[in-house]
C-alpha cells in the first residue's frame, strides 16, 4: 500500500491468488500465485491443487497412503501444455508402478512420460502445436514433501504460523542447466 491508496497494486498484471485454509492432513492452508508476463495480456499458466488424490483403481487400497498434489505450470507459446499438464499429469504419476512406495522416481518418470504424451499428441492433426511449460509440482505422501522443478517458479513451505519459512526449489534458468 502506498500513499493511503489500498487499491495500489506496484504487481498489476498479477491475477489474484488461489489460496484456502481448508486443514487437510500435514496441510493447513496453501496459495498458489501466477502472473500473465509482460509479453502477452493473457495467462498461460494453470494451477492444478488436489487435496486429496484418488486411489486409481489399480492401486491396494489397504495401502493407498494420504497425499495431495499442488502444481503450477508456466505455459510458453500458448496453453495447450499447461492444460494438458493440469488436465493428466497427475493421475501419470500415480499411476506409476513404483508409486507410492517411492515417489521420487514416480515424480521423475511420470513427468518423462507426461511430456512424451503430449508431444505425441501435439504432433498429431493439422496444426502442430509449439507450446511448452515449465512446472512446479509439490507431492506430499503422508508426512513426506516431494518438490519436482522444471522451471523458472517457486515453492515454499511455512510452519509455525509463518514464523518459519523453507525454499523447497530453486530456479533453473536454460543458460544455467
Amino acid at each position: 500500500m502506498q500513499g493511503g491508496n489500498q487499491n495500489y497494486n506496484p504487481l498489476k498484471d498479477f491475477e489474484d491468488a488461489k489460496f484456502a485454509s481448508k486443514s487437510h492432513g500435514l496441510i493447513t492452508s496453501y496459495s498458489a500465485n501466477t502472473h500473465q508476463g509482460i509479453q502477452r495480456n493473457y495467462n498461460e499458466d494453470r494451477v492444478s491443487i488436489i487435496l486429496n488424490m484418488t486411489r486409481p483403481d489399480e492401486k491396494d487400497a489397504a495401502t493407498w497412503p494420504k497425499c495431495s498434489f499442488f502444481a503450477i505450470y508456466d505455459g510458453h507459446g500458448g496453453s495447450m501444455c499447461a492444460d494438458y499438464l493440469k488436465d493428466h499429469l497427475h493421475q501419470i504419476i500415480i499411476q506409476q508402478d513404483c508409486f507410492p512406495e517411492d515417489p521420487r522416481k514416480a515424480l521423475f518418470d511420470g513427468c518423462k512420460i507426461a511430456e512424451e504424451k503430449f508431444l505425441k499428441m501435439a504432433d498429431q492433426g493439422s496444426r502442430f502445436d509449439k507450446s511448452g511449460s515449465c512446472a512446479i509440482i509439490v507431492l506430499t505422501v503422508e508426512t513426506e514433501c516431494y518438490v519436482a522443478n522444471v522451471g523458472d517458479s517457486r515453492a515454499i513451505m511455512s510452519a509455525d504460523n509463518g514464523m518459519k519459512v523453507y525454499e523447497l526449489s530453486q530456479d533453473h534458468r536454460p543458460n544455467e542447466e
